[in-house]
């Protein structure tokens, strides 16, 4: 069988320790249910914005991009990495993407029938809290990145990625290696030269220390005034 797709189901899915279905009590039809576990490579397009909304993929590990794609540039909405789910925001409604996703590393999803979750999120109370919770998340970072696109100047835009790249929500999964200057860019809404310039007076000024791709953090309380002055 292709090492890039694998075709597998809850009782026999080696991930299953770790997934969301540890949540889930009374499923045995979605358990049993087919799926698809399928491996991305780095760069690889995973979702592209307007194709036709067929199954919701769960992450099992990796590193993805979320973007909207614009005539000049793109804006990364969103990373997501081992756990989260991609397309529930088609869930309902339209059947197509409003998005696109690429793999910024080698990354491994479970591919999922979505009107199996639907009827999970029906039966499961203890996943649909789990669901809504990760909704309000989500609506709460597009509102802080309309806030840093819109309102934040240059310094500040930046600052409020780097944070965001540092917060607790990549503990362990440090995503600098894997993301370029342009990747930079269209997170924080600016242009690759701005990024540039800006990350060069950060590290002169001892704010951060960059080596190479990767980018630490040493002065984190001033780059936490900058993000709320900026």
């Amino acid at each position: 069988m292709d090492r890039y797709l694998i075709k597998t189901n809850c009782m026999e899915c080696p991930d299953r320790r770790s997934c969301f279905i540890r949540k889930i009590k009374k499923g045995e039809e979605f358990f049993k249910s087919q799926k698809h576990h399928i491996t991305y490579n780095k760069g690889e397009t995973i979702i592209k914005e307007g194709s036709p909304v067929t199954n919701i993929l769960y992450l099992l590990d990796g590193l993805v991009k979320v973007y909207i794609e614009g005539p000049d540039k793109n804006i990364i909405i969103k990373l997501l990495q081992s756990n989260d789910f991609l397309g529930l925001t088609s869930l309902y409604g339209d059947d197509v993407h409003y998005f696109s996703a690429a793999a910024l590393k080698p990354t491994r999803a479970c591919s999922i029938d979505r009107e199996g979750i639907k009827k999970v999120i029906t039966e499961c109370c203890d996943f649909s809290r789990d669901l809504s919770h990760w909704y309000c998340q989500n609506y709460n970072m597009m509102l802080t990145k309309c806030l840093n696109l819109g309102i934040r100047q240059l310094n500040g835009k930046l600052a409020n990625t780097l944070l965001y790249l540092n917060s607790d929500e990549f503990k362990g999964n440090d995503p600098f290696p894997y993301l370029s200057r342009k990747d930079l860019a269209e997170l924080s809404g600016m242009s690759m030269e701005s990024v540039v310039r800006i990350l060069s007076e950060f590290h002169d000024e001892n704010i951060i220390e960059i080596q190479g791709k990767k980018i630490r953090i040493k002065n984190l309380e001033r780059l936490k005034i900058i993000n709320q002055t900026g």
